[in-house]
This record gives structure tokens, sequence and C-alpha cells, in this order.
């Protein structure tokens, strides 16, 4: 009798620590690679900008569309500010290459094209040297970003709650911030940005948040 009392104890402490080593080992999130948005896939987001960012709240309207450029195809981010350029495909997909102006000109190019390292998860960290091209000044700086994947967590903005990777930056030219990426949504849904009195054209912060997203039907 005390050797099966012994035994139904030694089971039941191992499906004791059974259990916690199954907690203990749950799948953290982790994201394999870029999400690109359809076309047709429109957002708004807020700006509450100070100093060198300008001052005031204004609110923008992005569309996604489809366009070429240098024999890629790329995703076009559109507002009446500008348009941000992404590669659609090949190794660079997801990743940032040209900003236009409304004149269509190009005001920043990004070398190599910016973006995340993939695949995104909690602990991560990468640093990468760019050079970015300011073609109305006609000059070209070099610098080094460093991110790091802080947490997943939920963030809430105006069009709703998203479970995100808050994910911190800095570079060496003076600027600092956090995104929250969530995958599967379009914009962030939130972004704190900060140029630092190190920046060239002096200090200044920018919140973006997220007000509303609609996917094409």
């Amino acid at each position: 009798m005390k050797t099966i009392h012994s035994l139904e104890l030694y089971l039941a402490l191992a499906v004791v620590i059974l259990a916690f080593v199954s907690g203990g080992c749950a799948t953290m999130p982790r994201a394999e690679g870029p999400f690109i948005p359809p076309v047709g896939y429109t957002y708004t987001t807020s700006q509450a900008n100070t100093g060198s960012y300008g001052s005031g709240t204004t609110q923008i309207t992005t569309k996604i569309s489809e366009r070429m450029w240098d024999g890629k195809r790329m995703t076009e981010y559109g507002s009446p500010t500008g348009v941000l350029l992404e590669y659609a495909e090949c190794e660079c997909k997801g990743k940032w290459q040209i900003i236009l102006g409304p004149d269509d000109k190009p005001i920043q190019t990004f070398d190599p094209p910016m973006g995340y390292e993939y695949p995104i998860e909690v602990g991560k960290t990468w640093t990468t040297s760019y050079r970015v091209t300011v073609h109305a000044a006609k000059k070209v700086f070099p610098f080094d970003m460093t991110f790091k994947v802080e947490s997943y967590e939920d963030v809430t903005v105006p069009a709703g709650t998203f479970k995100a990777f808050r994910i911190s930056y800095t570079d060496t030219i003076g600027n600092k911030g956090i995104q929250w990426y969530s995958p599967g949504l379009g914009p962030f849904p939130k972004w704190v940005q900060e140029r630092t009195a190190q920046y060239p054209g002096g200090p200044g912060t920018r919140e973006t948040q997220l007000i509303s997203h609609t996917m094409p039907k």
C-alpha cells in the first residue's frame, strides 16, 4: 500500500512539473516577414508636432497603390504631403527606398533600403549602416541605426487596441524613438519620434497615432 501511495505522489508531482514546464515554454510571438498592405488600403493618422517637426496637430490620410520605380515593383504610400515607396518584392521586400514630394520629385533616398531585419521577436537587436541622400541639398549623410525589440504588448490608439511589438531605435545623427509594430497592419498604430539637440536641424518631437483604417473589399 505504501508503494502505491508513493507512486501516486510521484505521478502527481510529475504532472505539476510538466504543467509548469509547458507553461514556461509557451511560444513567444514572432513575425517572420513584412506585411505588404493590399492596393486600396487606406488609413488616417494624427501627427502632434513640436520643434523642428513644426507645431500643432494634423491629420493625414494615406492610400496604398502600386507603381514601378527603377525597374522594380513598389508599394506606394501616397498622401497629400508626399509619397513613400517600399519594395513589394525581392530581397528588399517591405523596406523603404525613397520619399517623393507632392510633385513626385525625390526628397530622400536610402541606401540600403531602410527597414526591419526579420524575424522580429522580443529581445532581438540589430544595427545597420545607411546612407541617406538629401536631394535638395545634393548631400549624402552616412549614419548607423540601432533597433531593439523591447516587448510584445497592447497599444491603444483612436483606431482601437492592437497587439504590437514595441521597438525602440536610435541613430548616430540625433534621432531616437519608439515604433509599435503590429504584424498584419499596414501603418504603425503608434510612433513616437524625437530629434535630439544633436540633430542638424535642431530638436523636436512627433507623435503619430492611427485614427482609422479600411481594408479594400
